[in-house]
């Protein structure tokens, strides 16, 4: 989900910003997540974890700073749902509004995305959920064109990274949020699961195990994802809280400035774990 929200856009420059997303859940500290790109390599650097892509060599890699591991698989080793035999099923639609608003200095074009999504299990049935995006696009970030770039380049293999069924949808929403130029200041995420909560019947509390196994998949591989995954599963029935979510999410410091290798390297002293 937050891949797509920094897709935006003629060389292999360095480029890096900071996403500030304000806690779902009432805490007091804000999830920060620093992005660098260098090259056909991004990073997610997070306090609890980081995941790095490395499109040349079509790897992904998880790193845990506290435990001083790492994993490293391919891009191509989707877990999750429809590796179970389920299919998903997304439908996403992209509408400018026209509204304005000056946000941390840029001027900036709001955007609704609207994400409806069919998650089907044989023998299960299917479940519906939906996620908006209100985005507030600025076009006048320096470097924003070197991040563009970055994704267009490497479009086939994010695809992948979605899984095949959401293949279609993804493509869609990165060619009509490239189309806008430039990239989000300001992201409101709102996540919906329909017809959640108590009373269920056997059959969505077997769509909701299910469920709860793809976001704790989601949230193994760490960086933004893992922590929206994170927030989902304390959201679902059985969780701490209710049937959705809510995530603000502000970007600053944006650079063009070079970015040194060291910091895609991994420190001597971690160990390469097997991915769970």
């Amino acid at each position: 989900i937050y891949l797509v929200l920094t897709l935006t856009t003629s060389a292999f420059a360095d480029f890096s910003y900071i996403a500030s997303a304000k806690n779902p859940m009432g805490g007091n500290e804000p999830i920060v997540t620093r992005h660098f790109y260098k090259g056909q390599k991004m990073k997610m650097e997070m306090p609890t974890s980081s995941t790095i892509l490395d499109f040349d060599a079509g790897t992904r890699t998880v790193i845990n700073p506290n435990a001083k591991t790492f994993t490293v698989t391919k891009i191509g080793e989707v877990g999750g749902i429809t590796k179970q035999g389920g299919e998903i099923d997304m439908k996403a639609d992209v509408k400018e509004t026209g509204q304005r608003r000056v946000i941390n200095g840029f001027n900036t074009t709001e955007a609704i995305m609207t994400v409806d999504s069919d998650v089907t299990i044989p023998g299960r049935g299917t479940m519906k959920g939906q996620m908006e995006m209100d985005l507030w696009i600025a076009k006048d970030i320096p470097g924003a064109s070197e991040i563009k770039a970055f994704y267009e380049r490497n479009a086939a293999a994010y695809s992948t990274l979605m899984g095949a069924g959401s293949q279609k949808a993804m493509a869609d929403m990165q060619r009509k949020v490239a189309s806008m130029g430039g990239m989000p200041v300001l992201t409101i995420i709102k996540m919906k699961t329909p017809g959640l909560g108590a009373g269920m019947t056997d059959a969505q509390s077997a769509q909701m195990a299910q469920a709860r196994a793809k976001f704790e998949e989601m949230a193994k591989q760490g960086g933004q994802q893992g922590e929206m995954a994170k927030q989902m599963l304390a959201r679902m029935p059985g969780g701490s809280g209710g049937s959705g979510m809510e995530i603000t999410s502000e970007s600053s410091g944006f650079s063009s400035a070079g970015i040194p290798d060291s910091v895609f390297a991994i420190p001597a002293d971690y160990q390469k774990v097997d991915r769970k």
